[in-house]
């Protein structure tokens, strides 16, 4: 220790230890108050004062005072400044103030008014490389700073060792905002009594430069190029300038803190405001939030808001607004892709509204939508106003539920699910297809044009929407009355699938016997394969009228009535104005035509039916039918082709009438028996029948009116057409005409033959055998001139009986079958007949009487001989004798007198010879 006096006192001291220091002492501020007064005092006593090392307790300090000079350091901090006292207040200009352990340097001046309790100190601080003013005055109970910064830093972080607050606040405070920090200033009070801040006193401005903002930890920060933070009544207040989170420009919005040091008021306030579509960016920091909003929006317009108020403490309910109104907009509802011309969309906390907004999903629906959302549950209950919603295929409506307001649930946890429970039906949105189930077909039957043309209201349906022209469908349908048959029972229901394209639509059954194609402006394609389809109004098939379609048939029947089945191989139909064409090959035809000796069984056919009315046409023209159905009437235009005619089919109760007209056609009868014809003109009504035919000269007339008169005339039949009729080679030569009338199936007429050769007539043939060969057995002088007459006419002929000129006078009952010929007379070679005969056509039964004059050749040598003409003839110049015919047509029986009559023959010689002088004489005179 150096001490020396000169005018004033020198101290230097060494090292100065303290060993001793109370810490159970206290030093009143009263008391320090007057050690700091006497301060001045002692130092007055000295000029200098130097202490190199002053110890106390566990502290040691470097002092130095030299005149006005000052300077102390110790572990603590280190002091460098010039003291001055005027009157009590000690001036200081501070050099340096370095407190060490916050690397807190202090420039400035300093007043201490010892008397007073103040302390001021108006100067500059450094920390850290962070410079700025700072100001303190400090009483007995508070101090009073404010600071701010020269130059821009990185964090406020610094001020934490000032002021501890909650977490939450903290991190917004220091943490949350990057950028140039500069801090315009920061005011506050700090009660030095209870040693902590007054926080209504505390006020601050900083402006950040290129800041970043983070809201939540789990979020981008957002993009500011100025950011301005300010405090004021505990309140934390970020004022963004341009804001983008992303490449979203959220102008307008702004994040504050109220209530920023109470742990149980403090909340968050993020404040967002966007003019920037509800894309990626809004939905990624409402997720940060779990805030999970299923919209997202892909173009159009958008003013949005969304208020997070987020408490410090957990326990408390996270509070949030929003509304986003959108235009033109083009969204996503989870994965339900739609427009809206005009949406406003509401959030309340878990809650998202959807009031009135006009959304249009593609070119399918469109409508006033009302959606409440619980983002939490990730479900929806809402009402679609629809004012258009109509699947179309080939402009006839599949569903229409334009005008219609239908409540919707929608679930969005998976994909998105629409429950439609007043249509009980249901969607599934999943990436870009739009899935439609309906459940119950009858309640949209009010609403589908096509399912009403079908009448189909039984069965459920599976819509598959793609893209606008990518619609795919499933349905399984019940109860059907189509005009459709299968295996011959009535297609009740059936399962098809389809699609729907922009060119076309097409449904098909599973197996792909139902073929339905519909293309634009053109009619419907129905393809059938294997199923009958049936047009039959008696049966009500189709419902009193005709849809407008093309169908395509394969391996399949055409039913027209009970009556009229046609089997086709294909057939092209048109069905449209109530009217029915269609090309056809058909098979196992019914028609009654040949060609070629062969039943027409295929026939490629154009037909007609419209108005009740078929036409049918053969592919070479050559066949023409027309079928009036309702009122039983056919018309048949014939050329080339025969008709063909079974008794055995013959309906007795059919009421159908029939009008046939044929060219070069014959008519087959029972298999056999042929009338050729060049023409003819057939009319078989219900009560008339009339039948007009030509071949070559021959010409046939058949008519039966009204009132049961009839009428027959047939001229100049020829032996090919007789022959060809009976199946027969039964003429040859000549011709037959007939003539008859009658009335209520009994008929009365002639027939004239004109020399006509019968042979192959079993009959006749075995009576004329029999009658040829008698007279050389019968009678040896008869041989002779019988011989002689075989030669000059061809003889009696086995192989036939030539009629020179006959006539047959007849009946026939249509119903008993019976044919009466009363009167016979022929005139042929070798013989004539006279009599009479009846068959009956029912059992083949015939009675017949019949005169032959016979020996015609000796009879007319022997008639020329006088006396000799009439010993040998007798008064009527003939041989006759008497034959009965009875038994079958297939197998006659003879009765005859020709035994008698030739043994008979000698004695009536000689009986006339002697009896009759007279007559002998007479033909002898002659």
């Amino acid at each position: 220790m150096y001490l020396k006096y000169d005018k004033k006192l020198i101290l230097e001291l060494e090292e100065l230890v303290f060993d001793y220091v109370s810490s159970d002492e206290e030093v009143s501020s009263e008391d320090l108050k007057k050690r700091f007064l006497q301060v001045p005092k002692i130092l007055d006593y000295f000029e200098k004062i130097d202490i190199e090392r002053l110890k106390v307790k566990n502290n040691e300090f470097t002092i130095l005072i030299d005149k006005e000079e000052f300077y102390i350091d110790n572990k603590d901090m280190n002091i460098s400044a010039n003291l001055k006292f005027v009157d009590d207040e000690l001036h200081m200009q501070l050099y340096s103030l370095y407190v060490k352990d916050l690397n807190l340097t202090l420039f400035g001046e300093s007043k201490v008014d010892a008397s007073k309790g103040i302390i001021n100190f108006f100067g500059y601080f450094n920390k850290d490389n962070i410079d700025g003013e700072l100001n303190l005055n400090v009483t007995e109970d508070i101090l009073d700073f404010y600071v701010n910064t020269t130059h821009s830093i990185k964090s406020i972080g610094f001020l934490k060792e000032m002021f501890r607050l909650d977490e939450v606040a903290e991190a917004w405070m220091y943490d949350n905002v990057e950028g140039d920090i500069d801090l315009n200033y920061l005011y506050g009070q700090v009660d030095l009594k209870k040693q902590n801040a007054i926080l209504n006193s505390i006020k601050g401005e900083a402006i950040i430069s290129d800041a970043k903002i983070r809201f939540h930890k789990d979020a981008k920060t957002v993009d500011t190029p100025k950011l301005k933070v300010t405090y004021e009544n505990d309140t934390l207040s970020f004022d963004l300038e341009k804001p983008k989170y992303g490449n979203s420009e959220i102008y307008g919005s702004r994040v504050y803190i109220p209530n920023l040091t109470s742990l149980e008021k403090g909340l968050v306030v993020v404040d967002l405001k966007t003019n920037s579509m509800l894309n990626d960016d809004i939905l990624e920091i409402l997720k940060a939030y779990e805030i999970k909003l299923p919209l997202k929006q892909f173009s159009g317009s958008a003013t949005s808001t969304l208020v997070l108020r987020i408490p410090y403490l957990a326990s408390k309910k996270m509070d949030i607004d929003g509304r986003f109104i959108l235009d033109d907009a083009t969204l996503k509802l989870n994965d339900f892709e739609f427009y809206t011309k005009k949406a406003d969309v509401v959030l309340k906390d878990n809650d998202v509204y959807v009031k009135k907004s006009q959304v249009k999903h593609k070119d399918l629906i469109e409508g006033v939508l009302d959606l409440d959302i619980d983002t939490k549950s990730l479900t929806a209950k809402g009402e679609v106003d629809v004012s258009s919603f109509n699947i179309l295929t080939d402009e006839k409506s599949l569903i229409n539920l334009t005008g219609q307001k239908i409540p919707l649930k929608i679930d969005f946890k998976d994909n998105t699910k629409i429950s439609l429970d007043s249509l009980n039906s249901n969607i599934l949105i999943e990436d870009e297809l739009f899935k439609l189930t309906v459940n119950d077909l009858g309640i949209l039957y009010p609403y589908s044009d096509l399912l009403k043309e079908l009448g189909t209201k039984v069965g459920n349906l599976e819509v598959n929407i793609k893209e606008e022209n990518n619609i795919s469908f499933k349905t399984k349908l019940q109860e059907l009355d189509f005009p459709f048959e299968k295996n011959g029972n009535k297609i009740t229901e059936l399962e098809a699938t389809g699609v729907i394209t922009d060119a076309f639509t097409e449904i098909k059954t599973d197996n792909s016997d139902i073929d339905i194609i519909l293309k634009k402006d053109e009619l419907a394609l129905l393809k059938l394969n294997g199923i009958d389809i049936v047009v039959n109004k008696d049966e009500n098939s189709l419902n009193g009228k005709i849809p407008s379609l093309n169908i395509e048939l394969k391996n399949s029947k055409i039913k027209v009535d009970k009556e009229s089945t046609y089997k086709v191989e294909w057939a092209n139909i048109n069905l449209d104005n109530n009217q029915v064409k269609f090309d056809a090959k058909a098979l196992d035809l019914s028609l009654p035509f040949e060609k070629d000796g062969k039943i027409i069984k295929n026939l490629v056919l154009s037909g007609l039916y419209k108005d009740s009315v078929l036409e049918l046409k053969s592919k070479d023209k050559s066949l023409n039918i027309k079928y009036l159905t309702d009122k039983s009437k056919v018309y048949i235009d014939l050329q080339n082709y025969n008709l063909v005619y079974n008794t055995d089919e013959v309906d007795n109760e059919d009421k159908t009438s029939y009008y046939i007209k044929g060219i070069n056609s014959n008519i087959i009868v029972n298999k056999e028996y042929v009338i050729k014809a060049q023409s003819y003109d057939f009319t078989f009504a219900e009560h008339s029948t009339n039948v007009e035919l030509k071949y070559k000269d021959t010409s046939f007339l058949y008519n039966q009116d009204f009132n049961g008169n009839l009428k027959l005339e047939a001229k100049n039949m020829s032996d090919e057409f007789l022959n060809s009729l009976l199946n027969k080679d039964l003429i040859s030569g000549g011709n037959v005409n007939i003539s008859a009338y009658g009335k209520d199936k009994i008929v009365n007429g002639t027939a004239f033959i004109k020399n006509s050769k019968i042979k192959d007539l079993a009959i006749l043939n075995n009576l004329l055998i029999f009658i040829n060969t008698s007279p050389g057995l019968i009678n040896p002088l008869l041989a002779i001139p019988s011989v002689v007459g075989m030669a000059t006419n061809g003889g009696f002929n086995i192989n036939g009986y030539r009629v020179t000129d006959g006539r047959v006078d007849f009946s026939y009952d249509f119903d008993s079958k019976i044919l009466n010929m009363y009167k016979i007379f022929t005139k042929g070679n070798g013989i004539d007949f006279d009599g009479e005969a009846s068959i009956n056509f029912e059992t083949s039964q015939i009675d017949s009487k019949l005169k032959l004059i016979f020996l015609k050749d000796y009879s007319r040598i022997v008639g020329e001989i006088p006396v000799f003409n009439y010993l040998f003839l007798g008064d009527e110049k003939r041989v006759d004798t008497q034959v009965e015919i009875y038994g079958t047509l297939q197998n006659p029986e003879y009765k005859t007198n020709l035994a008698k009559d030739g043994m008979n023959a000698p004695v009536n010689f000689f009986k006339r010879l002697i009896e009759a002088p007279k007559k002998i004489y007479d033909s002898i005179s002659e």
